[in-house]
């Protein structure tokens, strides 16, 4: 293989590009544009909650988690579970609750405070909970103020504010951060994939392809400078939306940057590739839209933007395991949210460059088919 040949025709793409400003604009300025509208449309609902309790041990315990049960009656969509005083980060970590109340061990004039401990990659509802649990605290205390108590005991609750503190995050973070890591996977796999897919049509149809594979190109030089061509678009589109999304919107992340942008630009090596592979099937650009319900938007749908993945039906569920966006999410919450490290997502990383490996074996293949 000449790397010199593939390196000239990897430079013909990239003059190409830089010809065409609508599909440079593409590129760079639309998934800016649509992420800044994003920014201000966002809303904070949340629903679904679950509030763990650690009640105090005693004979006030039971009691204290029925009260809280029968307090929280009326307000749909918040679960109500008791957990273990030792076991509250892990029940935070491993998604069990939104956050869990703590209560003292023990109920004299010393006993500290409850703590109300959030899980806090979802500032919606972390916000929710905070204003749940003040009402929730407030209300039991009104409700057990004068109530006959044992020699020594304290009532289960009193009027003291609750202390708040987070596993993840912290009250800095809005829902924007939240969603921050959905939307860079999402537009960089989105716009990469439309993009190639649309401008690797055109060379099909105008008959560049053919007129390579009678050049002295070999056939492997002639995968590897389109997929290297097309990749520096990918690695520049992946930069651009990771420095706006940190130093225009400023969107508070945990974990490290370079790391951030290794996902992104994995998942983009195979957006390219897909794209590559899916313009063998289509005859023009509109047939080349038609893929997008078929592939993207079920990822899109499944992939964690809307709906949690562990709270989609079964079947849906592991639909969204095999789709390389759900990872790209996955690993991108991770990093951004949760501050977690290489050594913490790598499964995820090692599913996108799977992903990205096969694409290039169907996009080499889908060049190799062509007839001259």
């Amino acid at each position: 293989m000449s790397i010199r040949r593939v390196l000239a025709l990897a430079g013909r793409i990239v003059r190409q590009f830089t010809r065409d400003r609508r599909t440079m604009a593409l590129i760079f300025l639309a998934p800016l544009l649509v992420m800044t509208l994003l920014n201000f449309v966002m809303n904070s609902s949340s629903s679904g909650l679950t509030l763990g309790i650690v009640p105090p041990d005693g004979p006030f315990g039971a009691a204290l988690v029925s009260q809280v049960r029968a307090q929280l009656n009326g307000q749909g969509g918040v679960t109500v579970k008791t957990v273990v005083r030792d076991a509250v980060d892990t029940t935070l970590r491993d998604g069990d609750a939104d956050g869990v109340l703590v209560f003292p061990a023990t109920l004299d004039s010393s006993a500290p405070a409850p703590v109300l401990r959030l899980e806090g990659s979802n500032p919606a509802a972390a916000k929710q909970l905070r204003g749940l649990v003040a009402q929730l605290v407030a209300a039991l205390a009104s409700q057990q103020q004068g109530a006959s108590l044992p020699a020594g005991l304290t009532a289960p609750v009193t009027a003291t504010p609750v202390a708040v503190s987070y596993l993840y995050g912290g009250p800095q973070y809005t829902q924007t951060d939240s969603l921050a890591p959905l939307f860079v996977g999402l537009f960089a796999f989105f716009f990469i994939f439309l993009l190639t897919s649309v401008s690797f049509l055109r060379e099909r149809s105008q008959g560049t392809i053919e007129r390579l594979m009678v050049s002295p190109l070999t056939k492997s030089e002639l995968v590897m400078g389109y997929v290297l061509g097309f990749t520096l678009f990918a690695l520049l589109q992946s930069l651009i939306i990771l420095l706006f999304v940190v130093g225009v919107l400023r969107v508070h992340y945990a974990g490290n940057l370079g790391l951030i942008f290794l996902v992104t630009l994995v998942l983009t090596i195979g957006a390219v590739n897909m794209g590559i592979f899916v313009s063998a099937f289509a005859r023009n650009e509109l047939q080349v839209i038609q893929f997008i319900p078929l592939l993207l938007v079920p990822q899109i749908l499944l992939g964690g933007l809307f709906f949690a993945v562990a709270t989609l039906p079964v079947v849906l569920k592991q639909l969204a395991y095999v789709m390389p966006l759900t990872y790209a999410n996955f690993a991108l919450q991770d990093v951004m949210l949760k501050g977690m490290g290489f050594s913490d997502v790598w499964p995820d990383l090692a599913f996108l460059v799977g992903f990205a490996v096969l694409m290039v074996v169907l996009a080499a293949f889908s060049l190799r088919q062509e007839r001259v």
